[in-house]
């Protein structure tokens, strides 16, 4: 994708991104999203869809490689039929056996008949509360 290309993608999908970032408990806004997804040391990717859009993060360990569907927003069709495929190909085609999303409990019942379970339970402590 060219420059022009991603800033035309950018602009028309950032709604559904900046919406999912209502989840994401104030860690990051649009523009430090699209700071990490410009960033080439950075192992954030941008996917746009028609109606829809998802950022993900590719993690290495010396063991395992994680694809995680980090920020998803938008057509929830096309979200989990359409661009989840494609997304957990391209992450096969970088060694990932992993494939992780986290956010509301609803996200449980959307993804667990495409093979996903629950496996964590997070907790948070925050000082600055």
């Amino acid at each position: 994708m060219t420059d022009e290309e991603f800033e035309s993608e950018w602009d028309r999908c950032s709604v559904w991104i900046n919406a999912a970032l209502k989840y994401a408990l104030g860690t990051h806004d649009i523009d430090d999203v699209k700071a990490e997804v410009m960033d080439p040391h950075n192992s954030a990717a941008f996917w746009p869809g028609e109606k829809c859009a998802v950022i993900t993060q590719l993690s290495r360990w010396p063991k395992k490689t994680q694809l995680h569907f980090w920020l998803c927003g938008g057509d929830l069709d096309e979200l989990v039929n359409v661009m989840r495929p494609q997304i957990e190909d391209w992450g096969r085609s970088w060694g990932a056996t992993w494939f992780t999303t986290a956010g509301r409990e609803g996200w449980q019942r959307v993804m667990k008949k495409y093979g996903y379970s629950p496996v964590w339970h997070v907790c948070l402590k925050d000082d600055e509360a």
